[in-house]
C-alpha cells in the first residue's frame, strides 16, 4: 500500500510541475486582432476587396485582387484568408527565399517574443491563438499561419 501511495504522490508532482510549464509556452502579449483589416470572426462580406478562390478544395478561401506583396520587410507572393461557417478564422501567406523567412521570423520574434522552433516550423501560442511559420529547403518557399482556435461570435 505504501508502493501505491508513493507511486500517487509522484504522479501528483509530476502533474502539477507539468502545468506551469505548459502555461509558460504561452505567450505574454495579446495576439493580434485581425489581420490587414478583417477581424478574427468577421464575415467574407465585410471586406468587398475579398474574391472567392475558384479552384475546387479552396471551398470558404478568399484572396484579394490587390493585396500588397510585402509583409513587414518580407517580399510574400500571396495572402488566402480562410473562413468557417462565414467567420475569418485564419490567415496564410506564402512566401519564397530564406531571406523572407528571416524578415518575417524577427518582426514576429520582435512583437510577440522568442517562440518556440521544432525542425521547419517556428511557432508562438496563446490560449486561443496561434502563429506558425513553415520553411521548405527543398522547394525554397515557406508559410505564415495565423489561426483563430476559439470561439468565433
Amino acid at each position: 500500500m505504501n508502493k501505491l501511495r508513493a507511486l500517487i504522490l509522484l504522479l501528483a508532482l509530476a502533474v502539477l510541475t507539468a502545468v506551469p510549464a505548459m502555461a509558460s509556452d504561452y505567450v505574454h502579449s495579446p495576439h493580434p486582432t485581425g489581420f490587414r483589416g478583417l477581424t478574427w470572426g468577421s464575415s467574407p462580406s465585410e471586406d468587398k476587396g475579398l474574391v472567392p478562390v475558384q479552384e475546387p478544395g479552396f471551398e470558404n478561401t478568399y484572396f484579394k485582387r490587390d493585396e500588397p506583396k510585402t509583409f513587414g520587410k518580407a517580399e510574400i507572393m500571396s495572402v488566402a484568408y480562410y473562413f468557417h461557417e462565414d467567420k475569418l478564422y485564419r490567415v496564410g501567406v506564402a512566401f519564397k527565399g530564406r531571406v523572407n523567412q528571416f524578415f518575417l521570423k524577427d518582426m514576429l520574434m520582435q512583437r510577440y517574443g522568442a517562440g518556440r522552433g521544432i525542425g521547419f516550423r517556428y511557432g508562438w501560442m496563446w490560449p486561443d491563438f496561434s502563429i506558425e511559420l513553415n520553411y521548405d529547403n527543398d522547394k525554397d518557399s515557406g508559410s505564415l499561419y495565423y489561426t483563430f482556435e476559439g470561439a468565433l461570435k
